[in-house]
């Protein structure tokens, strides 16, 4: 039987070609490079995770650091030092640190997965739609629904609508009560005009969580763009209620209250609505109009 080295950070079995842990990274032979005990390690993750929970994030910052110093190639670490390096607000740090996670380890999944989304923060649709494939290609013994999601708002981002569907379509396959990946579809479908299927993923959506006042907008204009105002109105009353500073749907309220010649229900929503913004000229000139009508 062939002999294995087992990694002192992660206790990973590697063949004894390997100069490094295929896993975690870690120096395996003697002279490559001081290593951290497994004990050291892990009092060091501990208190690094520690310091993420009380949002010290600027010491598990050092922390992961310190671990670095001693394991270059310590692929995990660097993937929590890039969430934390996120979490400061220091984007290209954060993007490096994962980009050196994934080369040390190329079938790092969630390196890959984390890479992608801050590239669609970073709109950068294109970078992100080829982290989230080769994520996706890498064989496991499970399904990121997640990674299939992010990859359909990558391929929505860059224009590809008929792609960012099927990605969705597939995250819900994996998980049918995935309800941002319904939400998504929902949209995909709405920029389509397809209002009929839109409504049915918005509600599913809403079967999951059913407190989304984005998503309870959403629905509220796939039912006024089939002219169906009383389902509307409903969706709309429901999505201020959940979030009383939401402008935009005190405005959609207010208009499907027009639609249904509810006038002074609607001159209440469209001051409402002022209130939240008030430079906005379409809101003040409706108010003007109806208010001119008494």
């Amino acid at each position: 039987m062939e002999e294995k080295y087992i990694c002192s950070i992660c206790e990973t079995e590697n063949p004894t070609k390997h100069r490094y842990c295929c896993w975690c990274g870690n120096p395996l032979k003697d002279g490559l490079n001081k290593t951290l005990t497994r004990e050291e390690a892990h009092k060091l993750l501990e208190l690094s995770f520690g310091f993420e929970i009380q949002n010290l994030i600027d010491q598990a910052i050092k922390a992961y650091s310190a671990i670095l110093d001693v394991n270059p190639n310590y692929a995990d670490v660097r993937f929590k030092l890039a969430n934390a390096f996120e979490a400061e607000g220091h984007v290209g740090k954060a993007i490096s640190e994962l980009q050196a996670a994934i080369h040390i380890n190329p079938n790092y999944i969630d390196a890959h997965r984390k890479l992608g989304e801050i590239l669609i923060d970073q709109k950068l649709p294109e970078e992100a739609i080829k982290e989230f494939n080769t994520a996706l290609n890498i064989k496991v013994n499970h399904r990121y629904a997640d990674v299939h999601n992010n990859l359909g708002v990558a391929y929505e981002m860059a224009g590809n609508l008929e792609d960012a569907i099927k990605c969705y379509k597939n995250a819900i396959k994996i998980n049918d009560r995935y309800c941002k990946a319904h939400f998504n579809l929902g949209n995909a479908y709405s920029a389509r005009e397809q209002y009929e299927q839109a409504i049915m993923e918005y509600e599913l959506s809403l079967k999951t969580y059913p407190n989304d006042a984005l998503c309870l907008n959403n629905l509220g204009i796939a039912y006024a763009s089939l002219d169906k105002m009383e389902q509307a109105v409903e969706a709309f009353k429901e999505s201020v209620h959940l979030k009383p500073d939401y402008f935009r749907a005190h405005h959609n309220l207010a208009s499907g209250y027009l639609a249904l010649d509810r006038k002074q229900e609607a001159l209440e929503e469209y001051q409402k609505a002022l209130e939240l913004e008030p430079d906005n000229e379409e809101t003040k000139e409706i108010i003007r109009e109806l208010e001119g009508q008494k």
